[in-house]
């Protein structure tokens, strides 16, 4: 079974030049890949049929309509696997911080009232699909918990511009990997701020949560659209992040192709990681102390809360006592591993501590 792009692309009269190179390039490498499995095959299809409608529908809505620049957004990010995705849900405690979730980046439009019954139908069937992921990828929530109503991350939604890391974890697709390491991602953000710009329709926050890893690759394009943007960058030890990573890919591939190749995977993840972290020290030099803030992750699981104040204190805002008691409370219920435990060693994907240290640690360190 092939997927074909003119199908997609029929369905959407937006074929900017940058959607439509990406959609090319990533189509041409599933079709190539025949260690794809049915269930991968169908999760592809899904996920493009998807997102495209999802595109149609947000540049039919958003044509000739003049909307105000979302509130400035503050951003969480680091390596994957590094307590990034720990951090925004103890965040999203606060509600001055709005993030999407994950029902609202699969089904946003038509625009709907908070709370009607046909909000309630759309959440039914995210939660049925994520069911159906849960079965295909029996470790899924051990490594990534999603739900309908789970605050989540911009990976998911800039895939409505076939430019993700979100396609680089279901299987082998090395052109296109090449391509996400190359391309510029300012027409993803662009997407992005019309996306934020329909949800604060329903309200608007004081401040937007953003979370992704590969946001570290892409500070120059963020800044652009969001000139207010201020980061939270955490950093974890590399050899723990980036095998952790390695064991993420390897189940999801697990589920979603015939055969795989660890070696390959640790090969793959060094390189995109390494090259995002090289772009990420340019990126930075666009910072200052009143822009980002670097957080050692050993110190935030230890005292997650003296972290939080911290972040309280660098954007600005009173931690006040009602939002501790409800991040104390998160912060309690939900333990690590609560959800399973999953195992991995370095070497099992061709990789020692000294590559890491060579190509990833030397370049990714707290300032």
């Amino acid at each position: 079974m092939k997927i074909s792009k003119d199908r997609l692309l029929h369905k959407t009269t937006s074929h900017e030049p940058e959607f439509v190179e990406a959609l090319e390039l990533l189509v041409n490498d599933i079709n190539a890949n025949d260690e794809i499995n049915m269930f991968g095959i169908i999760a592809f299809m899904h996920q493009l049929h998807n997102r495209i409608n999802v595109r149609e529908k947000i540049y039919k809505f958003s044509e000739n309509k003049d909307m105000p620049d979302p509130a400035a957004p503050i951003i969480v990010t680091g390596l994957p696997r590094s307590g990034t995705t720990f951090l925004f849900d103890i965040l999203c405690n606060d509600e001055d911080h709005r993030s999407p979730l994950y029902w609202e980046i699969t089904r946003p439009l038509p625009w709907l009232e908070k709370g009607s019954w046909r909000e309630s139908l759309r959440i039914f069937a995210t939660d049925a699909e994520l069911r159906f992921a849960r079965l295909v990828v029996p470790m899924l929530d051990a490594m990534h918990k999603l739900r309908a109503l789970s605050p989540e991350e911009c990976e998911q939604f800039n895939t409505v511009t076939a430019k993700s890391v979100v396609y680089i974890y279901m299987s082998h697709l090395p052109n296109y990997k090449k391509f996400l390491m190359e391309t510029d991602f300012t027409n993803v953000f662009e997407w992005h701020k019309k996306f934020f710009q329909i949800l604060e329709l329903s309200g608007r926050p004081k401040n937007w949560l953003f979370k992704d890893p590969s946001h570290i690759e892409h500070i120059p394009e963020i800044l652009k659209i969001y000139p207010k943007a201020r980061f939270v960058h955490i950093f974890r030890d590399p050899i723990k992040s980036i095998t952790s990573t390695c064991s993420l890919t390897e189940k999801l591939w697990n589920g979603l192709c015939n055969q795989i190749d660890r070696e390959l995977i640790g090969k793959q993840t060094i390189e995109f990681w390494e090259n995002a972290i090289l772009k990420n020290k340019e990126g930075r030099t666009l910072l200052d102390s009143t822009t980002n803030l670097d957080i050692d992750y050993a110190d935030f699981i230890k005292d997650p809360i003296a972290t939080m104040e911290n972040i309280y204190d660098f954007i600005d805002k009173p931690f006040e006592e009602s939002i501790k008691i409800k991040m104390e409370s998160y912060i309690k219920n939900h333990k690590k591993h609560k959800h399973g435990k999953h195992h991995y060693e370095l070497k099992d994907y061709g990789l020692t501590e000294e590559i890491i240290e060579d190509r990833i640690a030397s370049k990714w360190q707290i300032n």
